[in-house]
């Protein structure tokens, strides 16, 4: 069965300032072709020429892993003392007597359903629902992924997005963690398919398996959808937190070569939210912060691990005329959360 942006009336987008001489009119390609030096031939091929753009791209996220450095906005700096600090968030539970008490907490899965009203929004995406799976961090609490397949199984949705963080530090491997998530992925009965984007935990080797097994995956990439005539575009980056790059804001300003009449930006984290709204962005969907996980009384979170937007943190924002969402994560890194239980995000799209 051929994937849902296979089918006629959605087309995948690879930004570029113009497509090479033989390819399709209704696609683009992602910028850099000239810097690569990229032959014509394996240009008009579009799937060889996204082959050899994401294997550049593997082969600078392999690098950047391999490094100890967290590659951000602000600059390069190191790890050690983020995750020492974070370290010691368990045991410190555990030493109060609330260790039972906050791996309860994990497992209070709720679903919570949004109306986000879109300027520009087509009509026949009018009621449009975006079911939202976030930070799953798959392994870490048992029989979350199996609640959470249940809580999504019986909705009614037209596109699912995974907003990164399917693995925790790298584990575990990228088979294995697609392999985890599968009867997730199985309960998602949604029109358009599921897409998604990588988070910082994410290794570089993770979107092949996921592929593999139907989600269509954004690394600095664009999916237009169409119905009922209209268009709305789909624009998912590389993970901003710990793999920053160039690439990311390019493709969140990048022209696609067809237009759509509103635009969805899917970041693992919130920390592009001032660059998506320049570029004209509808709504820009994230995770990354678990909402906090321990919370001030009332959701008020003592940590956000991120350096930009930190009051965007859990739930609904806006961003000059954009309007945002932060999602508190499926899963948790550390095993803990108090006062920010997790959820799974509905977000149905309402013409302002």
């Amino acid at each position: 069965m051929a994937a849902p942006w296979q089918n006629e009336g959605a087309a995948a987008f690879f930004p570029c300032p113009s497509p090479a001489a033989g390819v399709d009119a209704n696609l683009s390609l992602v910028g850099g072709a000239e810097a690569a030096h990229i032959p014509a031939e394996t240009m008009n091929d579009l799937g060889l020429y996204r082959s050899v753009i994401r294997r550049d791209w593997r082969l600078r996220r392999m690098q950047m892993e391999a490094s100890r450095q967290r590659y951000t906005r602000a600059g390069t700096f190191s790890k050690s003392k983020l995750m020492r600090l974070t370290g010691l968030v368990e045991p410190a539970i555990a030493a109060l007597g609330l260790r039972r008490r906050a791996l309860a907490n994990t497992l209070a899965l709720e679903l919570n359903e949004i109306d986000m009203a879109i300027s520009g929004l087509p009509e026949p995406f009018d009621g449009y629902r975006i079911l939202q799976l976030s930070d799953l961090h798959v392994g870490r609490v048992p029989g979350l992924i199996e609640t959470a397949a249940a809580m999504v199984g019986g909705l009614d949705i037209d596109l699912a997005v995974l907003t990164g963080d399917i693995q925790t530090r790298g584990h575990p491997s990228a088979a294995a963690a697609a392999t985890e998530i599968a009867p997730l992925l199985a309960a998602v009965r949604a029109s358009d398919g599921i897409v998604g984007v990588l988070g910082n935990h994410d290794r570089h080797d993770l979107p092949d398996h996921l592929e593999q097994r139907g989600v269509r995956m954004l690394v600095n990439e664009d999916l237009v959808l169409e119905r009922g005539g209209a268009r709305i575009r789909i624009t998912g980056v590389d993970d901003v937190n710990n793999f920053y790059t160039e690439d990311a804001v390019r493709a969140l300003r990048a022209t696609p070569e067809t237009p759509a009449a509103a635009s969805i930006a899917l970041v693992h984290s919130p920390e592009l939210a001032d660059v998506a709204s320049d570029a004209g962005y509808a709504l820009y969907v994230a995770g990354h912060t678990h909402g906090g996980q321990i919370c001030l009384p009332g959701g008020k979170p003592l940590l956000t691990a991120t350096e930009y937007h930190r009051k965007f943190a859990a739930g609904a924002w806006r961003y000059g005329r954009m309007l945002g969402y932060t999602s508190r994560g499926v899963g948790v890194g550390r095993r803990v959360r108090f006062n920010c239980p997790p959820e799974v995000a509905v977000l149905r799209l309402k013409r302002a």
